[in-house]
């Protein structure tokens, strides 16, 4: 500032001194070129220093063990593109089971295009291995050698090379995937929607580039959208600032050339907002092309958090899971059956237990068989064990129960449980199925006490009852679909909550006390919240003040179709949430619509005015099928017919 003020108020005073001029212009000169020469500090990224950084803030985390044994073997540093008297090096992770091909993932490490090593995915490459996937890890020019587009051309360079040993790596040359985390993000995105573009193409370049897979792990897409916070690094890598080199800034952004070729799409999040730069006007694009994508954000993350346990697990399980989609990889087949039963007759005692004894990310369903008796556990599905089913035996009452709460202090970990972690069961791994259960927190006293915590895509309960108080069914995740279908869920304060896709079919809603039923936070892209159709809301005795729900943020959205409301529902039937100072005038944002409402509750007339009555060709756009099926065309109703 004060360099650049100087220079400009000496040259504003040219007109009266000119003997100055050229005095002035070349001390101007020679501060700029002293700013310019400034080196940026490198700071080592790696694992190590990663973990060191974090777990002050994060003292539960761990550091990642990587495979040391398993289905694949490693091939390190060959030599994939040669520039300016140097090699490029590669490492291949192949699988060693007996396939012709295998689809194949380019990891492109980050380190904000100045630091790194492809050391840093290395764990992910040996897991990506370990699931029948020919993973590849190199190494590219960094800023301190090479500016802008060289590090583009190198990774393009890595996808023909990888084309080009087809062959010797068992690498199906249609199944390619690129992935990259924070700066590899952003240049695996940009390789990912240019493919075979002449914008980066020399003329030696004969071999494809193109991929058909992209994964994002929190990498900006955008440098020069409003929500980007890039500065000086990013101004090194791309050989000037935004001022000074506008046209690399743009150039370098992949939502540029996001058009209707572009292929499948994942999101992996932390909970910090400048590394999502520009991601919420790439999936408008890619939803209005009918591309198929996915977004999971990790609440409570930093950034880096793939280099680090738990959330190294479940980006593992978000990137194989979206990868066996897209490649074609999934079974819909049960590969296990498990029973438990408390009195020692079935394989486990415990369903905790009974889930920790599945496979990590295994090739189907596992069908669990839960045997009567009331199971005082805290449960939890994580990420990595997906295809999870928990069915209660035909004709027995298996109970789920547990009684934390928000405030209570954990005896094992001596910290207090909050709304997030009060749960009874808790569910992150991807197509989980429950049938025939009772899950329940008994805690009803004040603060908040969830019986069920699901925060998984493609969930199903069927036929459970879901008990609780104040916030008793957690539905999170932006993205992630659940069907209830003929459940019982009871709770007094917004019972029903969360980011989530959500159908209720043919349920009875059930309200303990004169407050909300819902409180929908639906992210601002997100098409459909919560939908209840064919549902009944009873009340218990002497209840006679519930609304159908508040928005827990804006863009709330909660629809009733065909249902039948009793007359604790009040007639506005809505509440704006007054009072909450963050997120003020929610009524501009929200979407609240009933079709055909029954029952002394229904009264559309004096519903307020920012609700909706639906006609019936609009309520059409809320059939099951569409609510749930997504871009992946989900159809809960084959799951529950596998699993029957």
């Amino acid at each position: 500032m004060g360099q650049a003020f100087f220079c400009f108020l000496n040259v504003f005073m040219m007109r009266t001194h000119y003997g100055l001029i050229f005095f002035i212009l070349m001390v101007c000169t020679a501060l700029k070129l002293s700013a310019q020469e400034k080196p940026i500090e490198v700071k080592p990224y790696n694992l190590e220093t990663t973990y060191e950084k974090l777990k002050k803030d994060y003292p539960f985390i761990k550091p990642i063990e990587p495979l040391k044994t398993g289905d694949f073997k490693v091939i390190e540093d060959l030599a994939y593109k040669h520039v300016n008297g140097r090699e490029l090096q590669a490492d291949v992770y192949m699988p060693t089971a007996k396939a012709e091909k295998y689809p194949a993932v380019l990891l492109v490490h980050g380190g904000g295009w100045i630091s790194g090593s492809k050391a840093n995915v290395r764990p992910l490459a040996l897991e990506l291995a370990n699931h029948g996937y020919v993973a590849v890890t190199v190494e590219y020019r960094l800023s301190t050698e090479a500016v802008y587009p060289a590090a583009v051309k190198d990774l393009k360079a890595a996808i023909r090379w990888m084309r080009d040993q087809a062959e010797a790596f068992k690498i199906d040359k249609n199944r390619i995937a690129i992935l990259g985390n924070s700066a590899g993000a952003q240049l695996a995105t940009l390789v990912g929607v240019t493919g075979d573009s002449e914008l980066y193409k020399d003329s030696q370049d004969t071999t494809s580039d193109a991929v058909q897979a992209i994964i994002n792990v929190d990498g900006i897409v955008s440098f020069t959208h409003p929500e980007s916070e890039e500065g000086e690094v990013a101004a090194q890598w791309l050989d000037g600032s935004r001022t000074e080199n506008l046209k690399n800034w743009e150039e370098a952004s992949p939502l540029t050339y996001v058009k209707a070729k572009t292929p499948p799409t994942l999101f992996i999040n932390s909970t910090q907002p400048r590394f999502h730069a520009g991601r919420n006007d790439m999936l408008q694009i890619l939803n209005q092309e009918d591309i198929y994508n996915e977004v999971h954000t990790l609440p409570g993350t930093p950034h880096s958090f793939w280099l680090v346990q738990p959330w190294f697990d479940k980006t593992l399980q978000y990137s194989l899971s979206f990868l066996d989609r897209i490649f074609n990889k999934e079974s819909s087949e049960i590969y296990k059956t498990l029973t438990v039963a408390q009195d020692g007759s079935g394989d486990h005692k415990s369903i905790q237990e009974a889930i920790s004894n599945t496979r990590d990310l295994g090739p189907g369903f596992v069908k669990i068989l839960i045997k009567e008796g009331v199971y005082n556990e805290k449960i939890e599905i994580p990420a990595w064990k997906r295809k999870i089913a928990l069915i209660g035996m035909p004709g027995d009452e298996v109970v789920l129960v547990n009684s934390d709460y928000s405030g209570k202090l954990d005896s094992l970990s001596n910290t207090e449980h909050n709304t997030f972690t009060s749960y009874t069961l808790k569910v992150e791994g991807q197509d989980f199925y429950a049938e025939n259960l009772i899950i329940q927190n008994t805690w009803c006293e004040k603060g908040q006490a969830v019986a069920l915590h699901v925060a998984a895509d493609r969930a199903i309960f069927k036929n459970c009852k879901i008990l609780g108080c104040q916030d008793t069914v957690y539905t999170a995740g932006e993205g992630n679909r659940m069907l209830f279908d003929s459940c019982y869920i009871e709770g007094t304060t917004d019972f029903i909550f969360g980011q989530a896709t959500a159908f209720f079919d043919a349920c009875e809603i059930h309200s303990l006390s004169n407050s909300y039923v819902t409180a929908a936070s639906t992210p601002k892209f997100q098409e459909y919240g919560y939908v209840f159709n064919q549902c009944t809301l009873t009340a218990a005795q002497g209840v006679d003040q519930v609304y159908l729900g508040r928005p827990w943020r804006p863009y709330a959205k909660t629809v009733f179709i065909e249902s039948k409301l009793g007359d604790h529902i009040v007639p506005e039937g809505w509440n704006v949430w007054d009072g909450d100072a963050m997120f003020p005038h929610k009524e501009r944002t929200v979407f609240y619509a009933e079709f055909q409402s029954t029952g002394a509750g229904a009264n559309p007339d004096a519903r307020v005015w920012w609700s909706h009555q639906l006609y019936e060709e609009e309520a059409l756009q809320y059939a099951k099928e569409k609510v749930l099926g997504g871009k992946d065309h989900w159809d809960p109703d084959k799951q529950i017919s596998i699993l029957k």
